[in-house]
């Protein structure tokens, strides 16, 4: 009998390099979306360390003071924005994963299925040799 060969193995093999491809591209997003989060933690924590102003300030440093708190405050902003962006590229990303993961199993699962009666029939046929080799030696 021919040995095992599975019809779809391209098909199994291009399933298999895409999810290793998208795998590698989720933790490039994943991590992208880590730095943005560090980055907004970091204005956050430099707009908390401005803090209350006190003792007597002049108005030129009151206004400084009040102008870095816009700045940071618009920063903030942005910046939660480019988090908000690059969490929904990772959950794109760990869509497309799951999509690819899917697929691939569907066919691991077929090729599993085909092997387990290509097996069969290999044992079939090696039950049926074995028969007329018993079989032809009784005549004898």
């Amino acid at each position: 009998m021919t040995p095992f060969r599975f019809s779809l193995e391209r098909v199994r093999s291009y399933k298999t390099s895409m999810e290793e491809q998208l795998k590698l591209q989720l933790a490039v997003a994943r991590r992208r979306q880590e730095e943005e989060e560090e980055r907004l933690e970091h204005y956050r924590r430099l707009r908390d360390s401005c803090g209350v102003v006190q003792g007597e300030l002049a108005a030129g440093d009151l206004l400084r003071e009040a102008a870095l708190l816009e700045a940071l405050e618009g920063r903030i902003a942005g910046q939660r924005e480019r988090v908000a962006r690059a969490h929904m590229a990772v959950k794109e990303k760990c869509d497309q994963v799951q999509a690819v993961m899917r697929e691939r199993k569907v066919l691991d699962r077929l090729r599993e299925r085909q092997l387990v009666a290509y097996r069969y029939e290999l044992a079939r046929e090696e039950q049926k040799q074995v028969d007329e080799a018993a079989g032809s030696r009784r005549h004898l």
